[in-house]
């Protein structure tokens, strides 16, 4: 049903979880999944009309490509464990949904997986999650996952999948 599956990658503890989850549906459906990073946004606050900002613009964009190549790796790391196909791609845009529902849409994925740290609607808004959004503008399915525990999980899986696949053979 699904052949390739859109995973939105980001720094929280949950996505871990999630990652873990699109593998596993992933070697049920023999799908490939796309790992996404949505670039954060530069944004310079301002006090009394004096710039105030932690990194230069340069230094900013260039950690949030180090982040991001690091956390894009480590997911296809863990894809590759369990013997699934994966890619990586980061982009940026105004709006963080319509960015991520973009990609699912320009690389034919039949799903769109994002996790969650289990708050209500009205505190992902509050919060600035994009699920509200991502729900409102994909064209595609859109799968919230919740943490689940640990990475051993993914392991035991991927292990059970191995086996019964040695065993139809």
């Amino acid at each position: 049903m699904y052949r390739k599956i859109l995973v939105v990658v980001d720094d929280r503890v949950t996505t871990q979880s999630t990652i873990c989850q699109a593998i596993a549906m992933a070697q049920v459906h023999r799908a490939d999944i796309h790992f996404f990073y949505v670039m954060p946004h530069y944004e310079l606050t301002s006090f009394d009309m004096l710039p105030v900002a932690d990194l230069p613009p340069d230094e900013f964009q260039n950690k949030a490509n180090a982040q991001a190549h690091k956390l894009l790796t480590q997911a296809c790391e863990m894809a590759e464990q369990a013997g699934v196909q994966s890619y990586q791609a980061m982009s940026s845009g105004k709006d963080d949904a319509k960015c991520v529902a973009d990609a699912a849409e320009k690389r034919h994925c039949d799903l769109i997986v994002v996790g969650t740290e289990g708050s209500n609607a009205v505190m992902r808004i509050l919060n600035g999650s994009i699920i509200p959004g991502l729900i409102s503008v994909a064209t595609k399915p859109v799968l919230v996952c919740r943490d689940t525990g640990s990475r051993d999980e993914l392991k035991r899986k991927a292990n059970a999948t191995q086996y019964a696949r040695h065993r139809r053979r």
